[in-house]
């Protein structure tokens, strides 16, 4: 277990903003949107495939993750000690996409599987869009951890790209509708989590601020912290959830103003 841990623990140099790191991320998720965007066929099979590549990926080095914040190794007393950090409970937005693509990869066609693409479609991209563009406060000195980071990110952009442009989760308005309804019940549990974790008494100081909506802790989110330490926590509360509805908005209004754009090329390039 020891040497394990150790190696878990591999230290670098920690990434910065448009370093060689963020770069290289930012070019493999570029390959990847270029290669799907290329398949001229889409079907269920490839469907499973892409979502389970990056939910079954993003399992095993969440549980990594979680594994390394969670044991430490004593080098003088050679003892492997346990203590569970409870900021880093996997139950975010950008976490969310993990369990939401494993769940999809054993659901057919139906309902409950359009709500929780439209999900990952038009919701958590924006969390991934965030952080892809502005990552320095996620980087860590642990490789894997970083690697992480950016394959949870990366990852679930390519994966909601890929499902508005293989037509899988429609570029429309009900759509969007669909994916804040599961949003929606995401904040129920998170606020559900924050509030019965905090006064359960096991915290022992430390922060749990599951979807950052915890009436407790301030949120680290840049801009919702300002709003958050200014006005009463309920209308903190509905200006988050409402900036969510707005920024899917906005991923709609984008991807259909690409797919306009695209077809208007590829007209002009036929004739």
């Amino acid at each position: 277990m020891k040497n394990i841990i150790l190696f878990l623990q591999t230290k670098m140099e920690k990434p910065i903003a448009f370093g060689w790191f963020h770069i290289l991320c930012l070019s493999l998720m570029a390959v990847l949107i270029f290669i799907l965007h290329k398949k001229k066929r889409y079907n269920e099979k490839q469907l499973k495939i892409i979502l389970a590549v990056y939910g079954i990926v993003a399992l095993i080095l969440e549980i990594l993750k979680q594994l390394i914040w969670t044991y430490n190794y004593d080098f003088e007393t050679t003892k492997v000690t346990w203590d569970y950090n409870w900021y880093a409970f996997p139950f975010q937005l950008c976490t969310t996409p993990i369990f939401v693509c494993i769940i999809c990869l054993f659901l057919k066609k139906c309902k409950i599987r359009n709500y929780l693409l439209s999900y990952i479609s038009y919701i958590t991209i924006i969390g991934s869009i965030t952080t892809m563009i502005l990552p320095d406060s996620c980087f860590t000195n642990d490789i894997l951890v970083n690697i992480h980071t950016m394959w949870l990110h990366l990852g679930s952009f390519v994966v909601s790209v890929y499902l508005l442009m293989s037509g899988e989760v429609e570029l429309k308005i009900k759509s969007l509708i669909r994916g804040f309804c599961i949003f929606l019940i995401f904040v129920v549990i998170a606020l559900s989590l924050n509030v019965s974790v905090y006064n359960s008494g096991i915290l022992n100081g430390e922060t749990f601020n599951m979807f950052y909506i915890s009436p407790y802790f301030t949120t680290e989110l840049p801009v919702f912290n300002v709003v958050q330490e200014n006005v009463c926590y309920i209308l903190y509360l509905i200006i988050y959830i409402l900036a969510l509805l707005l920024g899917g908005i906005i991923v709609l209004s984008v991807a259909y103003l690409i797919k306009l754009i695209l077809k208007k090329v590829k007209l002009d390039g036929g004739k």
